[in-house]
Formats: structure tokens, sequence, C-alpha cells
């Protein structure tokens, strides 16, 4: 499975594609944005990832509040990874393992 990648708060240019590399992951990742290549936010590099790729019924996976006002302004619903690291208010869909992402996607 392909999936379009944005990164956490104000990455440096090439930490996204060092951070893929480091873990094999390259095959498996459709598209990339980060702050260090745009200059924009979380939001609108998402939204450009979605333009770019002309994605339909997208959803963002996170575990910060930042996470899920960058869902916000990108217009796309955000799903809670409530195993995570953060405390979210607010949110469309709540997982408690990754495993439960195949049950509502």
């Amino acid at each position: 499975t392909l999936f379009p990648y944005t990164t956490l708060f104000r990455s440096q240019s090439g930490y996204i594609e060092l951070f893929l590399k480091k873990n094999q992951l390259e095959q498996y990742v459709l598209d990339t944005e980060c702050y260090g290549d745009t200059k924009k936010s979380k939001g609108e590099n998402i939204r450009l990832v979605i333009e770019r790729n002309h994605l339909q019924n997208c959803v963002y996976v996170g575990d910060t509040e930042g996470d899920c006002e960058a869902a916000k302004a990108a217009g796309i619903p955000f799903i809670f990874a409530a195993y995570g690291f953060g405390n979210v208010e607010t949110f469309d869909k709540e997982i408690r393992d990754v495993r439960e992402l195949l049950e509502i996607l």
C-alpha cells in the first residue's frame, strides 16, 4: 500500500527522505511534503499532497492536538491514535491499536 506522508512540526528539508531510507520505507510512500521545503503549515502541506495526487476520501491519523488542527485545516477527518504520545479532546474516530484502522477504513 502506498500512502502520502507529511512531517511533524517544522521539519528540515531532507528529513523525510532520510527517515524513510533509514527505516526502509521508501517503497511504501507515494509522496511527501514538509515545512523545510514549502514554509507552509502542516495543514497546508497535507492539502498540497492531497491536491497533487488527486486523493479522495482521505483521513489523517495522529496523536496530538497539532495533528487534529492540521487535519481540520486540510479539510479532512481526524482519527486519534490513542496509543500515541498526545491527548486530543475532539476527533472524528479513535483507535487504540493500529490494527483497528482496517475496521474503520
